[in-house]
């Protein structure tokens, strides 16, 4: 009897092996084997031009740097391009600027600076200004620019002010609300389960924005197991690298605004845009000289680094990455 059982209990514990094997393999394993993912994908051609925003991500080396690669996954991204590190923080940082300096150097936007109360909260305690924004044209379409369309005409609802308005201190909107109300507008389109933060989450909507035009892919995955891991995209190489001219032209752009306004130690770097916002610009947070010689590229990436900085203290555990 004794022997039965035994020889029973095998057999059930060889089949539950087997049965155990075929449903990992039926989690594991996707195409056909023998047939390579990488055959089968087929990039699509993307069309049109990148806005600055898309030029920065793509060329990441070129506007951003790249960092050491020993930072968590909360804390950097992957050059497409290349496949280093960056700092989310910084790209973050660069894809505003440059997005607002473009269309500040096609009259689309205008700046001022102007004296407010120290806030006494980091990363500038005791700076003494701030930089307000206007919009003086129609915006051209990016992702971030979309965005930052919808943010002036919330504000601007909110404001009571009419699309015939010209001339009144309510067009002119302080640079921290506008950036609060594009991470609104941006997470609008996030899933509340995808969101990683204030720098992730608009690095991750200017992804998506690539990924919709054939510029990064998505591989598929194709496996309960793969669905659970992150989502791995391919860089459509030849496509991105088609565009570095422009890419060239934005970094000369951005270049000959830091040169017209940017402050001595700015202009001497003004040839790499991968230098920290913050360390660039903490001198300038105890300015007391008049207003209207504090430079302008210094404030903007100044303002840019200190409104983000505050947006993710707000949020729990410092907003993830």
């Amino acid at each position: 009897m004794a022997i039965a059982i035994a020889v029973i209990l095998g057999l059930v514990g060889i089949f539950v092996l087997w049965y155990g094997h075929k449903i990992w393999q039926s989690l594991t394993t996707g195409a056909l084997r023998g047939e390579p993912v990488e055959e089968i994908i087929e990039l699509p051609t993307p069309r049109g031009p990148l806005a600055p925003d898309e030029t920065v991500f793509l060329f990441a080396e070129q506007f951003v740097g790249t960092v050491s690669a020993e930072g968590s996954a909360h804390t950097t991204g992957t050059a497409p391009l290349s496949g280093e590190p960056v700092s989310l923080r910084d790209q973050a940082n660069r894809l505003i600027y440059a997005t607002l300096v473009e269309q500040y150097q096609q009259e689309r936007l205008q700046f001022r600076i102007v004296a407010r109360d120290a806030t006494m909260i980091p990363p500038f305690p005791h700076k003494a200004w701030e930089l307000q924004v206007r919009r003086s044209d129609v915006l051209t379409s990016s992702p971030l620019l979309d965005c930052l369309n919808v943010s002036f005409n919330i504000i601007y609802k909110q404001r009571g002010i009419g699309t015939d308005e010209e001339d009144t201190e309510d067009l002119w909107i302080s640079l921290d609300e506008l950036l609060e109300h594009i991470l609104r507008v941006a997470r609008a389109e996030i899933s509340f389960w995808k969101r990683e933060g204030v720098y992730g989450d608009l690095c991750n909507y200017i992804e998506e924005a690539l990924v919709a035009r054939g510029y990064l892919h998505e591989l598929p995955r194709n496996t309960w197991l793969e669905r659970l891991r992150s989502r791995e995209l391919r860089v459509n190489r030849e496509a991105i690298e088609q565009r570095q001219q422009a890419a060239d032209e934005l970094h000369q752009r951005l270049t000959q605004f830091r040169q017209t306004h940017g402050s001595p130690q700015t202009r001497q770097l003004a040839d790499d845009l991968t230098q920290l916002d913050e360390e660039a610009n903490q001198e300038l947070s105890n300015w007391t000289e008049p207003l209207d010689e504090l430079p302008l590229d210094d404030a903007l990436r100044m303002s840019i680094y200190e409104a983000l900085v505050s947006l993710r203290q707000l949020e729990p555990s410092g907003g993830g990455r």
